[in-house]
């Protein structure tokens, strides 16, 4: 690892593709291996009320699987109750999302922890306000892109829009991780692998497991020091 990339940034090719639990294996299994991980998601809609305070759940979840959580507000920088588009349910707050707080959140996450894993909300080109696109903060916090696909009918098409978004940008690809993973040979990775020219960092299964079963599984199904060495 080094300074030019002190983690990933896990985006999906849709919302509900299992980024979070990706996110936590990973976190978890980088965990065991004595690494100080920083969980980053910068945007959170749909969080839960307690009391006066909103939760964002994803947040909590990841910053619980590094082992050492911090305060949730040095994990997620805007959460809304809505569980709509970062954009619609910012405006429904009457708040605006805007990059500098997400960058200070960043710069103190990095300087905290060795490896910073960060991870957006739904897809590539998901919007945070009507000027701002989750690709734009990508390309802004400068992190290489692990994409989680599903292991399904018509993911090919999906990830390689999204490789292809990213790389438009100048966003690095690290490779792409396929979620959910049926027992069929379905031809996803390795049509990802020679269309898209990136390398499939592992087929996931389909588990709902608690961290540290999770960063077992992680250790099996994922190539970790292959995404780390694509860090440089």
């Amino acid at each position: 690892m080094t300074a030019h990339h002190p983690g990933i940034f896990i985006t999906g090719t849709n919302t509900e593709v299992g980024k979070t639990v990706i996110g936590r294996a990973i976190i978890s299994a980088l965990a065991r291996r004595q690494i100080h991980v920083a969980a980053f998601k910068p945007v959170e809609s749909g969080a839960e009320r307690r009391g006066e305070q909103l939760v964002p759940l994803d947040a909590e979840a990841l910053n619980r699987a590094t082992g050492q959580p911090a305060d949730l507000s040095e994990v997620c920088a805007f959460a809304f109750k809505d569980p709509v588009s970062p954009h619609l349910a910012a405006a429904r707050a009457g708040q605006a999302i805007e990059t500098k707080p997400i960058m200070d959140l960043f710069g103190r996450a990095r300087a905290r922890a060795q490896f910073v894993s960060a991870e957006g909300a739904g897809g590539l080109l998901v919007p945070l306000s009507d000027h701002l696109t989750y690709a734009d903060l990508i390309a802004q916090l400068g992190l290489p892109l692990v994409i989680v696909a599903p292991n399904v009918l018509g993911t090919i098409n999906a990830t390689l829009l999204t490789i292809e978004a990213a790389r438009h940008r100048g966003i690095e690809v690290a490779g792409v991780i396929l979620n959910r993973t049926p027992p069929e040979e379905l031809g996803n990775a390795e049509a990802i692998t020679q269309h898209g020219r990136v390398p499939i960092l592992g087929q996931f299964p389909d588990v709902r497991l608690d961290d540290e079963l999770l960063a077992r599984q992680a250790e099996e199904s994922l190539d970790l020091d292959k995404l780390i060495g694509a860090l440089g």
